[in-house]
């Protein structure tokens, strides 16, 4: 099953069997739903700066968001596969798809993104300043006895 649908907010959303046989007849079936979201002006726009973090946030937005959703339903009979790929596949379009239509939706993923781009950012730069002051020349011990007394 690989189907691509159009949202009327720009989201193309493509479905995807990712079942797989685990025992015998049964299978886990399993449907991935990979939205993706075009670049927007008002996103660059929200994304207009020169500092370094809003640079890196840039640099991870490349242009377009992605959204992804697994349904799965595991120890499927081989013969009841394919009817409970599509009771997933319908089930996704009767309690995510509406929500994903909405305007809404693809503005609070870009802010949740852009925060999630920001938290990485100052990870990585007090990642960055852990390690400029780890490299010190202090002898370090042997062993942790040091720790237990």
């Amino acid at each position: 099953m690989k189907r691509k649908e159009k949202l009327t907010n720009g989201i193309t959303i493509r479905y995807f069997d990712e079942s797989k046989k685990i025992a015998g007849d049964r299978w886990l079936v399993k449907l991935r739903c990979h939205a993706s979201i075009p670049q927007q002006e008002w996103m660059m726009e929200a994304l207009n700066g020169d500092d370094e973090q809003t640079l890196f946030c840039r640099e991870q937005f490349g242009g377009q968001l992605f959204y992804e959703a697994f349904r799965e339903r595991n120890f499927i009979d081989d013969g009841e596969k394919d009817n409970v790929l599509i009771q997933l596949r319908n089930c996704f379009d009767d309690n995510v798809l509406g929500y994903l239509a909405k305007e809404e939706f693809v503005k609070q993923l870009f802010t949740t993104r852009r925060s999630e781009w920001e938290k990485q950012y100052l990870l990585q730069s007090k990642s960055s300043l852990l390690q400029d002051v780890g490299d010190d020349d202090d002898p370090e011990p042997v062993d942790f006895s040091a720790c237990f007394l």
